[in-house]
Formats: structure tokens, C-alpha cells, sequence
């Protein structure tokens, strides 16, 4: 069997605390240490600045702001033990628990979780000298985007405490899914004190993190030239005397290798991980519909200016008839947006089914034929859908160019190249049709919609209420899909999997993290 070395000083402290636990956990299955891999370092542990996958894991384990994602998606109060919302929709009160405090390992410090904290928070936000990648998200909170431009002082931000435990928030406009805004990491909050005692560091070293969430940053080892690389979450006593946490610890193993979950958690090395393909797994499995993988039709390439023809192309897939050989990660996807991505708590896809939104045409060979004498052609000859290697649904596109040689007689040919060959190609524009599969980092449709050239959200995120909402994002989908130059063929699945032993770990695909607070081990 293959061992990953680790420091001698941390396997010995692991080993002797698992066994300790071991011994004591609870029937309740609480008390235990929860261990995952991650591939890369975070590369910063402040919530206004964090954008990569490795960060986000972390701080939604450190960090709660005044509302949290739950495991069905739904947005529930978190460092807020409730709100209120006025009647035009323009102002958002929330009250704070008033049993949180800060946890570091800064030594000498302490304090408790007020309204400062998140007011402090967005003000960092909105300040230009933080250059935060998510202040856009933030626009619809009252002269955030002036601040943020220097035209008015930050004293006029939309965003200000009206005791120690009261922060109140000012609109531009009404936003249904304001309160989806308060769950992003982003939206967590900064405790002025700390941050100007790290003198700098915030976010970058264990004794520069400060936790309000169930567990605190106890150690965060890290050497680009060493391989015994780990960061260890503990249990954040003080939250937990409000809102329990069941692990004792959780430890991330930094590996710099995706392809060492599935051997650790063989030898129960690890309790989970995350898996982007699926497999015949004896254990737990949560899976989540994340992606849609599509053909990208290049509108400046030789023939496929011709908004026709790429309607010819769209028009002549009939998904039922390859729906079947898909495996368990694909599903028929007629859209644009997968079923996990929510708008204000609830699935868009459950809102707007897709089906009636890429429709299979038994006349696509008569627009075919009409587009090529219009372009004075005969045929279209050479050209070829250039798949990435990586994709597992190679079955789904051959099925796309089996349906357009017999129905629209148009021959086109398959080309599987390297990651690097394929991401020069659609960089320099050198292809005709590529595969493709869009994801996101956020579960809001927008967050899909945006990533196409010429997609207008703004109506979107101005909408007042959920119904108003749903059909401006379905008339984006739709304008986006009449261009026939994105053509859905499937959505496919992100899993969690973890041992049978392990219950109640959340799972936030879009983040790919896991929240450990409620998740318990009987073993």
C-alpha cells in the first residue's frame, strides 16, 4: 500500500487524538475528526478576497455570516437569529445572536460578535484600496457603488449597526434574492480589532484568522517544496455552546494531486471527498446537477455566420434518442441552467422546466437546405467538433453527428485533443464547433447566464419578487439559445461521496465544499 508521508510530529498528534476520540465519542455519533483532502493551499483566508475552491471550503467551516446555504439550498438565518424586511422591499433589519464571539489563536484576544463586525465588513467591500473581486455582486445595497467609485463617503453606505446586536441594511432598489447575497463568503464579517492587529496579514497565517463560525483555524502548515501540508479546524467551543457542533476537528490534507481521494478514502485515510465522475461507490453518495456541457458554434468560422444553418444544427438533435446511453453523471439537458442552481431558495428548474426550450424539428433538413442556397453552398465540408479529453460524455457528442449525417447529410468529424491544444483553440478562435461545459461558482442563474457574450442580467437583479424573477431569467435562457450558437446536449452531476460510517455532512456543489458542522461519525 502506498503512504503519503507526513510530518512525523503531526501523523503521532493525529493518530493519538483519533484514538483518544475513539474511545469517548459520543453514541450521537459527535466527538470525532473528520478528514478530507484538498488539491491546492487556499491562497487567502479573508472572506471579502477569497475566490478559489480551497478558500471557500475553509471559511464556510470558519466563518457564518447573517445567513448560511442549507443542504437543501434553501437560505436560512446563520449569524442572524432573525430579520425583518420592510414593506417596499428597500430595507433589511437583522438581529443578531448575541452568544457568538470571535475565536483566534492571536493571543491575548477576545471579543464578541456584534454589528460592527458585518458593518466593517462592508465597508471593506466597498473600499477601492481592498479591490475585492465581489464587489459588483453588491451594487444593489445604497450608494455601495458610489462609495466604491469615490464620489460619496463611506459614512453613506447603505449599511449601518443601530445597536451592538442590530445592523440594518438601505437598498438602491428592491433585489428578491438580496438575502442569497448575505450567504456568499463574501458577506462575512471582519472584526475591525483583529484586522488591524494582524497588521497585514489578514487571512494569510493561522494567528491572522479569526473564526465566528463552528470551528477556528488551530494550524495551517504549508511549504511549496514539502509534502506534509495540512491545515486543522477546531471546534469553536464558544458557537457551540449556541448552536452544537459534532466534530471535535476536522483536517485538511493538502495534497497537490486530484487523484489521491479515491485511494485515501480506500484506506480510510480520509472520510470524504468530492467527485466530478461518477463510480460504483459502497458508501454514501449525494449527487447534484452543476454543469451543462454544450456545442459552441465559433460564428465567425467559414460557414456557421449563418444563424440558419446553426439552427439546422440545433433543430435536427433529438436528445431522446441519445438520453439512453448516457450513464448515471449525464442527463438530457435542453437548457442552459442545471437543477441545482437556485434563485431565492428554490431549484430554477423545478420554476421553469426546459424542455420546451430546444426542440427537435423533423424539418431541420429543409432549413439545411435553404441556408446553403441562400449562402450559395453545396455542402460544408471539414469541419470537426473539438472535444477536451477530459469529458466523459464523448458518447452524447457522436450521437450529435450520427443524427446530422443522416438527416441533414452533413458529415462532420470528431477531434479529441489535450487540455492545453483545446484551451489555445478557443483562445485564438481556430475552431468550428468545440465541446463545451459551463459551471459555476455560485448557484444563482445569473452566475450561468453571464458567462455568454451579450447576456443582459441587469433586469434580473433588480427583479422585486421570485415570480418576477423567474420569467426575466427564462427570457434571458431563451434569447440566449435563439442565437443557435450554443447548443445544450447535457447536464451533468458533481458528488460527495463519504464512508457509511459518516452522517449530516452538507454538501455545497457549486463551492465544492463540505460544512462539517452537523456531521457526526459512528465508528
Amino acid at each position: 500500500m502506498k503512504i503519503r508521508i507526513r510530518a512525523v510530529a503531526f501523523f503521532l498528534s493525529i493518530l493519538f487524538c483519533t484514538a483518544l476520540l475513539t474511545s469517548c465519542t459520543e453514541d450521537d455519533g459527535s466527538g470525532s475528526i473528520f478528514k478530507m483532502n484538498i488539491v491546492n493551499n487556499p491562497k487567502n483566508l479573508d472572506p471579502q478576497m477569497a475566490e478559489d475552491s480551497e478558500s471557500i471550503m475553509i471559511l464556510l467551516n470558519m466563518m457564518e455570516g447573517l445567513m448560511r446555504t442549507d443542504n437543501t439550498g434553501a437560505i436560512v438565518p446563520a449569524a442572524a437569529e432573525s430579520f425583518s424586511m420592510s414593506e417596499d422591499g428597500l430595507t433589511y433589519t437583522f438581529y443578531l445572536r448575541q452568544d457568538r464571539a470571535w475565536e483566534s489563536i492571536m493571543e491575548d484576544f477576545s471579543a464578541p460578535v456584534t454589528a460592527d463586525d458585518f458593518v466593517y465588513a462592508f465597508e471593506r467591500l466597498c473600499d477601492p484600496e481592498t479591490a475585492s473581486p465581489h464587489s459588483e455582486d453588491y451594487y444593489c445595497i445604497k450608494n455601495f457603488a458610489a462609495v466604491l467609485r469615490g464620489e460619496v463617503p463611506q459614512s453613506q453606505l447603505g449599511v449601518r449597526a443601530l445597536d451592538d446586536y442590530t445592523v440594518e441594511f438601505s437598498l438602491e432598489y428592491p433585489y428578491c434574492d438580496f438575502l442569497s447575497l448575505l450567504a456568499k463568503p463574501a458577506a462575512m464579517p471582519c472584526c475591525r480589532e483583529f484586522f488591524e492587529l494582524s497588521k497585514g496579514r489578514y487571512g494569510m497565517a493561522a494567528d491572522a484568522c479569526a473564526s465566528n463560525g463552528p470551528f477556528y483555524l488551530k494550524e495551517w502548515n504549508y511549504d511549496p517544496y514539502w509534502d506534509n501540508n495540512y491545515l486543522i479546524l477546531r471546534r469553536n467551543n464558544s458557537y457551540s455552546a449556541g448552536s452544537r457542533v459534532y466534530p471535535y476537528s476536522v483536517n485538511f490534507f493538502i495534497t497537490r494531486d486530484g487523484t489521491a481521494d479515491m485511494e485515501d478514502f480506500s484506506n480510510d485515510d480520509v472520510q470524504c471527498f468530492i467527485s466530478e465522475e461518477s463510480g460504483s461507490w459502497d458508501c454514501n453518495v449525494s449527487a447534484r446537477q452543476t454543469k451543462v456541457a454544450g456545442l459552441l458554434i465559433n460564428t465567425d468560422s467559414e460557414y456557421f455566420a449563418s444563424k440558419r444553418l446553426r439552427e439546422a444544427l440545433a433543430k435536427s438533435i433529438n436528445r431522446e434518442s441519445f438520453s439512453y446511453k448516457l450513464t448515471e453523471q449525464f442527463s438530457p439537458a435542453y437548457g442552459i441552467i442545471p437543477a441545482a442552481s437556485m434563485v431565492q431558495g428554490k431549484s430554477y428548474r423545478e420554476l421553469r422546466p426546459d424542455r420546451s426550450l430546444s426542440v427537435y424539428d423533423a424539418g431541420a433538413s429543409g432549413i439545411w437546405e435553404d441556408a446553403l442556397r441562400t449562402a450559395g453552398l453545396t455542402s460544408v465540408d471539414g469541419v470537426k467538433i473539438t472535444v477536451p479529453e477530459s469529458f466523459l460524455g464523448s458518447e452524447a457528442v457522436h450521437d450529435v453527428t450520427d443524427r446530422w449525417r443522416g438527416e441533414l447529410l452533413f458529415d462532420c468529424g470528431v477531434e479529441t485533443v489535450s487540455l492545453t491544444e483545446y484551451g489555445a483553440k478557443l483562445e485564438s478562435g481556430e475552431y468550428s464547433i468545440a465541446l463545451v461545459e459551463y459551471s459555476a461558482d455560485d448557484s444563482s442563474p445569473v452566475a450561468f447566464l453571464e458567462q455568454f457574450p451579450g447576456a443582459d442580467t441587469s433586469g434580473i437583479k433588480r427583479a422585486g419578487s421570485l415570480s418576477e424573477a423567474a420569467g426575466l431569467i427564462a427570457d434571458s435562457e431563451r434569447d440566449i439559445l435563439s442565437e443557435y450558437s450554443f447548443i445544450p446536449l447535457c447536464y451533468e452531476n458533481v458528488y460527495l461521496v463519504s464512508d457509511k460510517k459518516s452522517a449530516d455532512l452538507a454538501y455545497y456543489p457549486f463551492y465544492l465544499a463540505v460544512w462539517f458542522r452537523d456531521a457526526k461519525y459512528f465508528g
